[in-house]
């Protein structure tokens, strides 16, 4: 009798504690998803690595000088929170790693698809598509895409989806919806930790994505208020 009373007693104490949780609305995960977006930083020649780290892990970072010069360059101010393979960091830890010379970001490639967790560079700062999703979540933990779909409701359609919803290919890329920029919802703009770039905004085709195998999730911890 003493157990079950005790037992009452710890199951009302935590259901108290989690009714009284903020919840998350659909503007506090956008505001975390711009936030990354929008990071500005400083990268130098120390954030640059395109080789082994000290572990032997083959980092790529996600620099200019690949040849594309819509990418970061050191020495000159930069936006956004690069791409990094495995990548979970929140926009504190991101920075301290820079300061401390750490490399910014690190490119997807498929044998870091095959290694998976081996080819996670602690000598690397960043995020990838999931971890983005994970922390626009407040998620305790980085999901992959895998795993996000246990934490979430399938959409019947894509006319479902609202700002904060996501469209997951498990085993591949995760895109977060913000917003239709047509009428007839084929083009949308959504936020994604771009596999060889950063964390931006841009425009995708909805069907498109649809056709190769995109599913639209939301997932349940989202409040619409």
């Amino acid at each position: 009798m003493r157990i079950s009373l005790l037992a009452t007693i710890f199951l009302s104490c935590c259901f108290a504690v989690h009714s009284l949780a903020a919840p998350l609305t659909r503007s506090q995960v956008l505001a975390i998803a711009a936030a990354y977006a929008e990071y500005a930083w400083q990268p130098t020649a120390r954030n640059v690595l395109h080789g082994l780290d000290r572990d032997g892990i083959d980092v790529q970072t996600p620099d200019a000088s690949t040849g594309n010069p819509d990418l970061w360059q050191a020495g000159e101010a930069s936006r956004g929170v690069p791409y990094k393979w495995g990548g979970f960091d929140s926009l504190e830890s991101f920075d301290r790693g820079i300061r401390a010379g750490k490399a910014a970001g690190d490119i997807y490639t498929p044998d870091k698809r095959r290694l998976v967790g081996k080819a996670v560079s602690s000598q690397a700062v960043g995020l990838d598509c999931s971890g983005f999703i994970s922390r626009c979540w407040r998620l305790e933990k980085k999901y992959s895409t895998d795993s996000l779909p246990g934490l979430c409701v399938r959409l019947g359609s894509l006319a479902e989806l609202r700002p904060g919803d996501i469209l997951d290919r498990p085993g591949g890329h995760v895109s977060m919806f913000f917003k239709w920029l047509d009428d007839t919802q084929t083009r949308f703009l959504c936020y994604e930790g771009e596999p060889f770039s950063r964390v931006r905004c841009r425009e995708r085709d909805a069907q498109q994505m649809v056709g190769i195998g995109y599913l639209p999730m939301r997932y349940r911890g989202i409040v619409d208020y």
